[in-house]
């Protein structure tokens, strides 16, 4: 399922330095793109442009685990829908699409990142290890293209991510 619903929304098929999306449509209802549980949530944003933590750059956000393994991420939002443990289904609303975190000094929009979950605190796998526009577009088309295989190759290519990933510095700030 698309999950951006009430506005129309854009995202390129680039992102900087590592696999994740933009997409852009400021006010534009986040949902769950399938069912799930919420995994973690930030309803308060902790971003500090002088520390420009990278842990607290997403300001606030929600994370879910899918119903078929997957991470989902969305962050910068204006406002969270979600709690942790909540159980969700696909269209569920999640929160809405914002200018929080280091968005702030940029335009309003979801940063959109799938990876596959990790067991210790960290930032830097849950916000992205696979390009999502492959999925985006597929979903934004009625398809229901999974990226199930796509996130266990990437995991199965980065066994220690998830750990190398608790041991920085910030992570405990997630």
């Amino acid at each position: 399922m698309f999950p951006f619903t009430g506005k129309k929304v854009s995202y390129g098929h680039r992102h900087h330095d590592y696999p994740a999306t933009d997409v852009f449509g400021c006010g534009a209802e986040v949902v769950a793109p399938i069912g799930g549980v919420i995994d973690e949530t930030r309803s308060f944003d902790p971003w500090n442009p002088k520390a420009d933590d990278p842990a607290t750059r997403g300001g606030e956000y929600v994370s879910m685990l899918g119903d078929d393994g997957v991470r989902y991420y969305f962050a910068h939002l204006a406002s969270v829908a979600a709690k942790p443990g909540a159980v969700v289904d696909g269209g569920d609303v999640l929160g809405v699409m914002g200018q929080t975190g280091n968005a702030r000094k940029s335009a309003c929009h979801t940063h959109f990142g799938i990876s596959w979950p990790c067991d210790a605190t960290e930032w830097a796998v849950r916000r992205g290890e696979i390009y999502p526009w492959t999925y985006l577009d597929a979903w934004r088309a009625g398809a229901q293209l999974s990226p199930v295989a796509e996130v266990e190759a990437a995991e199965a290519a980065n066994p220690d991510a998830c750990n190398l990933a608790s041991l920085a510095p910030s992570a405990a700030d997630a």
